[in-house]
């Protein structure tokens, strides 16, 4: 029987563990939360997907059980904040053989040093940045790969810009096979509003980032925006339009490429199943993922604290 961890029974979490319910290996799950109401939900939600006719063992945690000696995989669905001491804790806690992590990541390059130190000995560590799992976003990929440099935008209205970006940041490094170079923050609003999740912050504005190959990605949040689209110029002056909301793709207004939204539900079994069998998935492996981090942390960081005359350690973001 395989152990998995499953740290973070809120709105990820709880799919998270659905889709653990699809997996045909033996497993033996313990969910750890502190609170009553996102355990109550995640339960709610596995009794929806007959997780209690598999053939899984369940057992819910307010807080880390003691016994967890060895531990095969470990999802951390947390908030940003104080992950890196929560992977430290486990790591001191038990054997883990493979990690997966949310993004954001973590709040400061101070962090994401704990993170990598705490991980190092596992067998596998990666980031979910889920549309490195999804078919059409594979797809895509060889219409980008190793074309650039391209031109790209991405507009829309208060789509989370701090707590998203980071996965358009990987898309397209996966996209061209092109590293992050640079993260620009001048035209980032200095007013930062507070987020849905208190203690959180998001800003809108634009965001610059450059990649080693010479393409650059635009990230643009604003409240009077209605639509959600991204622009991909190649430098043969093709431009493809992405429409992430209705899975539709089209070069200049022709070859239509459609494809299907996959929910983290759906997501969960196959990756984990790869993981424990074969000890791969398609998600980011955490080397590439914190360098990319730590430059955007670093630029977002000095962000916030020139808008707010601040001298934090850490940027508010989840």
């Amino acid at each position: 029987m395989q152990n998995i961890l499953l740290v973070g029974a809120g709105q990820l979490g709880s799919r998270y563990l659905q889709g653990l319910s699809t997996v045909k290996l033996d497993l033996h799950i313990t969910i750890v939360d502190p609170s009553d109401l996102s355990l109550d939900n995640a339960k709610k939600r596995w009794l929806e997907v007959g997780g209690d006719k598999s053939q899984h063992k369940i057992r819910w945690c307010k807080v880390l059980p003691q016994d967890l000696a060895s531990i095969n995989l470990a999802i951390i669905a947390t908030s940003a904040g104080g992950r890196a001491d929560l992977v430290k804790h486990i790591s001191n806690t038990a054997h883990v053989s493979y990690w997966v992590l949310e993004k954001v990541l973590a709040q400061s390059k101070q962090e994401l040093d704990i993170i990598n130190a705490a991980t190092i000995d596992a067998k596998g560590t990666w980031v979910n940045m889920a549309r490195r799992a999804i078919d059409w976003h594979q797809q895509l990929k060889l219409k980008f790969y190793e074309q650039g440099p391209l031109r790209v935008k991405k507009t829309g209205g208060l789509w989370g810009l701090a707590c998203n970006a980071i996965h358009f940041i990987d898309l397209i490094s996966w996209w061209t096979g092109e590293s992050l170079f640079s993260v620009n923050t001048n035209r980032l609003d200095r007013t930062w509003l507070k987020s849905r999740r208190p203690g959180y912050f998001e800003v809108i504005g634009e965001l610059l980032v450059k990649f080693s190959g010479g393409t650059e990605l635009i990230l643009q949040s604003q409240p009077n925006v209605t639509e959600d689209i991204m622009h991909i110029e190649l430098p043969n002056k093709n431009i493809w339009t992405i429409d992430e909301v209705n899975f539709i793709a089209f070069k200049s207004k022709k070859d239509i490429f459609k494809g299907k939204h996959k929910l983290q539900s759906e997501l969960t079994g196959p990756m984990v199943t790869k993981i424990l069998t074969n000890g791969t998935c398609e998600l980011t492996a955490l080397k590439q993922s914190s360098e990319q981090h730590q430059i955007f942390l670093d630029a977002m960081l000095a962000h916030w604290n020139f808008s707010n005359k601040f001298n934090d350690k850490i940027v508010p973001i989840s």
